[in-house]
């Protein structure tokens, strides 16, 4: 595995020779409840990326560590950049990287609150520029099945199985999700009555453990070995993937002319 920031512009030069496809991990540094680290969804995504890119061959850029994380404000250390100023640094990134030769970008995203941007920026590319650039989400959809919530069982299992230093299990708690926004009710994360409205973290749960409205989010019940379980298979998965990537001509994967 090759990450970028640790070899010299020769070996650099040498190895876009060698490969037209790059790994961009993204992610977000914001809570995760009172037993994850902040940087929970950047050190997973470049986590994944690590070994994908060991198992294929395939460079991987340096991490894009902040991203669309507003909603989280009220809790300290949140940290986030406008949506407009997120997707042009990724496709700044993605530019820079295309100019030595690499045409077909993995950007591995460890936060949902940067999906709509990166699928933005990757239809820009793609269209524009000549780059092909798909978005996979750093979780394994297993986890998300398990409806774990956010800093629940799933993403803090996983965050056990990459980083176990970084948890501290006897602060994790299970929280019951807020049911209304004043006099009205919640449904699911965003949902009051017909209308839809801009939710914040700190509308649904107090301790930043998240889910949809009156359920109860779990995080006591998170395992390294329930962790294991949710990634080696997705990363298995993902590094099939990547290497169909590699073989695939870029033509066929470029937008088609319109008439």
């Amino acid at each position: 595995m090759v990450r970028l920031h640790e070899i010299s512009w020769s070996e650099a030069k040498a190895l876009f020779e060698k490969t037209d496809v790059a790994i961009l991990p993204v992610g977000s540094t914001e809570q995760h409840g009172p037993h994850n680290p902040l940087g929970t969804d950047h050190l997973v995504a470049e986590a994944l990326s690590k070994v994908v890119g060991e198992r294929t061959g395939v460079p991987v850029l340096p991490i894009i560590p902040v991203g669309i994380s507003e909603h989280h404000r009220q809790f300290p250390g949140t940290l986030w950049v406008p949506p407009p100023i997120f997707r042009d640094y990724v496709k700044a990134t993605a530019l820079a990287v295309a100019s030595h030769g690499v045409t077909k970008i993995l950007i591995v995203n460890g936060h949902g609150g940067n999906t709509a941007a990166l699928l933005e920026t990757a239809g820009e590319l793609r269209r524009d520029h000549g780059v092909f650039a798909a978005v996979l989400m750093a979780f394994p959809p297993a986890m998300m099945k398990l409806g774990g919530g956010h800093a629940g069982t799933g993403e803090t299992s996983v965050n056990l199985y990459f980083h176990r230093h970084l948890v501290n299990m006897e602060k994790a708690v299970d929280t019951q999700q807020k049911e209304s926004l004043g006099p009205l009710k919640i449904e699911g994360f965003n949902t009051i009555g017909p209308a839809q409205f801009p939710w914040d973290t700190i509308d649904l749960t107090d301790t930043g453990v998240l889910g949809a409205a009156g359920k109860l989010i779990e995080s006591t019940k998170a395992t390294e070995e329930l962790g294991k379980s949710l990634m080696e298979p997705f990363i298995e998965e993902v590094s099939v993937f990547v290497e169909e990537l590699k073989k695939a001509d870029l033509d066929s994967l470029l937008s088609k002319s319109h008439k």
